[in-house]
């Protein structure tokens, strides 16, 4: 099972995740926030230490990617060109993911912090949602 594992209380974060159900053709995918049930229960099951609001979280086969890694992995499940960005694959995961934390450190500021769109997610996507 591949499932994402995201802020729930970042508007960025919602509609990235909203993004990638629109664009996971196989629809399998589930995402859940960090916060919900199930999310907390993940989080102690994979023993995962880094704090879920910081980074994006991808579990796939008992595997967990965090931060670079986790988008690039996600992004070669998506339809259209995403999967071409595995070729920041070649970049080393330091410089990866300096980049993906100053996107982090300023996701409040892109998308408004209090905007959210959980209702749009949890009832085009509620299969796929996990709570």
């Amino acid at each position: 099972m591949k499932i994402v594992i995201f802020d729930g209380t970042c508007a960025f974060c919602n509609h990235s995740v909203l993004f990638i159900l629109k664009k996971n053709t196989k629809k399998d995918i589930f995402v859940c926030a960090s916060d919900s049930s199930k999310g907390k229960e993940l989080i102690i099951k994979y023993k995962i230490t880094q704090n879920p609001k910081d980074t994006l979280l991808y579990l796939t086969n008992k595997k967990v990617h965090h931060r670079s890694s986790a988008a690039l992995q996600i992004a070669k499940q998506l339809r259209g060109g995403y999967p071409l960005l595995m070729i920041f694959w070649l970049v080393p995961k330091f410089i990866r993911d300096w980049v993906y934390d100053i996107i982090a450190k300023h996701r409040y500021k892109i998308i408004d912090k209090e905007a959210s769109c959980s209702i749009e997610l949890a009832s085009k996507f509620s299969n796929q949602v996990l709570e």
